[in-house]
């Protein structure tokens, strides 16, 4: 193991009591055992990206006297199967959400595959990074992910028109995908394989990656969308559950293109954003909070209980 690994992985049980754990699950083919180091190096260049360092704090792993909200017990359960590691990570979920005034479990997703690399300290500084930075993923970690479904919807725009009314037709709209694309930036749904590369690219050249990765998927797989008989078979694809590895490859490495970049980089993003929400969200999410002020029978005073 690396000596600049200071994450679960430096752990000398750790494939004894972490083999099985549910991060691992896109693990194929046991990748990251072959590859460890490999993988410590490319997690590392990450940082600079960032503008950060390691943490050299000497930090406390004592748990927290209460652990907050459930879902950080929830998702910790859900992301490792050692208690002492599970510990840590509703540690770090709670400061995040102290931090940041929000919690969402992408944000949790994100956290567990830094937790296999980073010490917690380092780990919080990137998700910090992540969190406020205008160039990764600035309100995408809210309980209610509309900056992530504006970016959807302006993806969307950008695709040719027929592919949008196809998409529209078979019912699937950007915020109910596009979540696991940018917000958990494909941790749960590419093997791990491929992820490092989506991931590499993702740290160096931040959100615009992800936009170009969404129109390089839609230019590969544009016939299997148009084609798609139904909704659910259109959905295991967006899913990334029926695209096959070598075509999500290609997707993944055409999306550093200048057919791609050019496109972001002329793209007036700020307009395009106003327009997004203009256009798809601000009537539903006025409507829904409006819908909160409404009366209930219990409200309604009948005359016979009047003074």
């Amino acid at each position: 193991m690396s000596a600049s690994c200071t994450g679960f992985l430096s752990q000398q049980d750790f494939w004894t009591e972490e083999g099985d754990a549910p991060i691992l699950k896109f693990n194929h083919n046991d990748w990251l055992q072959g590859h460890v180091e490999e993988a410590v190096a490319r997690v590392q260049a990450w940082l600079p990206s960032l503008g950060i360092e390691p943490s050299r704090v000497d930090y406390c792993t004592k748990p927290l006297a209460s652990e907050g909200a459930r879902i950080f017990r929830a998702d910790a359960n859900r992301t490792f199967r050692s208690e002492p590691n599970r510990v840590i990570c509703i540690k770090l979920l709670a400061f995040a959400q102290q931090k940041f005034g929000d919690y969402q479990q992408s944000m949790g997703y994100v956290a567990g595959l830094l937790l296999l690399f980073f010490d917690p300290p380092t780990v919080f500084k990137v998700l910090t990074v992540l969190n406020d930075s205008p160039k990764y993923l600035p309100g995408y970690w809210r309980g209610e992910a509309t900056a992530c479904a504006v970016d959807g919807y302006v993806c969307v725009h950008l695709l040719r028109q027929h592919l949008q009314d196809r998409l529209k037709a078979l019912g699937l709209l950007p915020e109910t995908f596009v979540q696991k694309w940018f917000a958990g930036i494909c941790i749960h749904h590419l093997p791990y394989s491929l992820l490092f590369d989506y991931l590499d690219n993702f740290f160096k050249y931040g959100n615009s990656y992800l936009f170009q990765f969404f129109l390089a998927f839609f230019d590969e797989f544009e016939a299997d969308i148009m084609n798609a008989k139904n909704n659910p078979e259109a959905n295991m694809l967006i899913r990334l559950e029926s695209a096959p590895e070598p075509r999500l490859r290609r997707a993944v490495e055409a999306a550093t293109e200048e057919r791609y970049s050019s496109v972001i980089k002329s793209l007036n993003l700020h307009q395009a954003r106003i327009v997004a929400f203009h256009d798809n969200l601000a009537r539903r999410l006025a409507g829904a909070n409006e819908g909160m002020w409404q009366k209930q029978d219990d409200d309604i005073a009948f005359s016979d209980e009047e003074d």
